[in-house]
């Protein structure tokens, strides 16, 4: 008769559950895992790379242009400092700068929170531009009896329904024809230009003019002003404001959250239940209405009548958003930079150094392929190290 087999002797190590005889062995396994791991979350965080990107990027971009300046024969030194004092030299030269940053701050934020939820908003320059023309129109042509601060707000609210009215038109080109709205928010943006000037030429032309051009709006219809001979209109704090708002809805609230997950995971969201088609298309209309907020502001407290071309800070926004990471306050803080550069560079262009026209512009194209290609070399170097891992 064959004997059972033996059963080995349970071992137990520093009073903790029994374990077979090989217990060291998987105890030493675990604890190198643990120490593995360990070492991971003591390795320096490197958050402070990605933070740090636009600012190199933008020192690296000033040092190219300003360097290439120089080698065609203006003075390096005269060119900077003329710039700075152009910005930020006096207390006119920073209200200036902080109302070139306002449209800029308004149209990144609309770019910013669609592309946060993975909607590609491209059309910001469009719903900017029926922002304005809606605000002009009710300002000049078919503001009902009312006391004028009635009449500003009015047409304030107009401008944003028609932003986020355009940008529902592209969200229901998808939802019910099934055409991207990154493609349709491009094309979008021709059809509004073309519409503009239409209207330009059309009902909302001003009088005694074939100039494609409304009728200016009556000063008891702008914008408070909050520093004299300024452009610092009332309208700049809250474009910071709503910066302030965005950031905190994204990171405080649930709406904020499913937005984030909404963006970054849509398959996840899905699992969880949540209302990813219904978020995008609140986040498109929101995204429209702050472009259209833009243009309402630009046309009542800046310019006070609109023509063909009234600026191109909705394509500007995208830059905007892109050098902010997509961060409402990152965003604010890209378009004071953009602002201050738009200001110093005008002034420099008007000075005895004769800076080339739309140097500005340059300046910020260059920055934005900088700080793309930093971008791009961080994120090859965390893949190469999560595959070492």
């Amino acid at each position: 008769m064959t004997q059972p087999p033996s059963i080995p002797p349970r071992v137990k190590l520093g009073g903790s559950s029994p374990l077979p005889p090989d217990g060291s062995a998987m105890r030493d396994a675990s604890l190198a895992s643990s120490a593995e791991a360990n070492h991971r979350v003591a390795r320096p965080p490197r958050a402070w790379l990605t933070a740090l990107i636009p600012i190199l990027a933008s020192v690296l971009a000033l040092t190219l242009v300003v360097g290439g300046l120089s080698l065609l024969g203006y003075p390096a030194w005269g060119l900077v400092r003329r710039w700075v004092h152009g910005a930020v030299g006096n207390h006119l030269q920073i209200a200036a700068s902080l109302a070139s940053a306002c449209p800029l701050l308004l149209t990144g934020l609309a770019v910013g929170v669609a592309f946060k939820s993975g909607v590609l908003n491209i059309g910001a320059q469009g719903q900017y531009l029926l922002g304005a023309v809606a605000s002009v129109a009710m300002a000049t042509r078919f503001a009902p009896p009312m006391p004028p601060q009635a009449i500003v707000l009015l047409s304030v609210v107009a401008g944003i329904i028609a932003g986020s009215l355009w940008a529902g038109v592209a969200w229901a080109l998808e939802r019910y024809r099934g055409v991207p709205i990154v493609l349709s928010t491009i094309l979008l943006n021709f059809v509004a230009a073309y519409l503009a000037t239409a209207l330009l030429h059309g009902v909302l032309q001003a009088r005694g003019t074939s100039a494609p051009q409304s009728a200016e709006i009556g000063q008891a219809l702008w914008l408070p002003v909050l520093i004299k001979y300024t452009n610092l209109h009332v309208g700049v704090p809250i474009a910071f404001g709503l910066a302030v708002v965005a950031w905190l809805v994204l990171r405080r609230t649930t709406f904020g959250f499913e937005i984030l997950v909404t963006g970054s995971n849509p398959q996840a969201a899905a699992l969880a239940g949540m209302p990813i088609g219904r978020r995008r298309a609140q986040v498109m209309l929101i995204s429209g209405a702050l472009a259209g907020l833009a243009g309402a502001f630009q046309v009542l407290g800046v310019a006070h009548f609109m023509t063909s071309s009234f600026g191109n800070y909705g394509y500007a926004g995208i830059a905007v958003a892109l050098l902010g990471w997509l961060d409402p306050l990152g965003i604010a803080a890209a378009a004071l930079f953009f602002g201050a550069l738009d200001t110093g560079a005008q002034i420099v262009e008007e000075s005895s150094l004769g800076l080339p026209h739309n140097m500005a512009d340059v300046v910020k194209a260059v920055i934005i392929l900088v700080m793309l290609l930093l971008a791009g070399w961080a994120a090859q170097r965390r893949l190469k190290q999560r595959q070492g891992d």
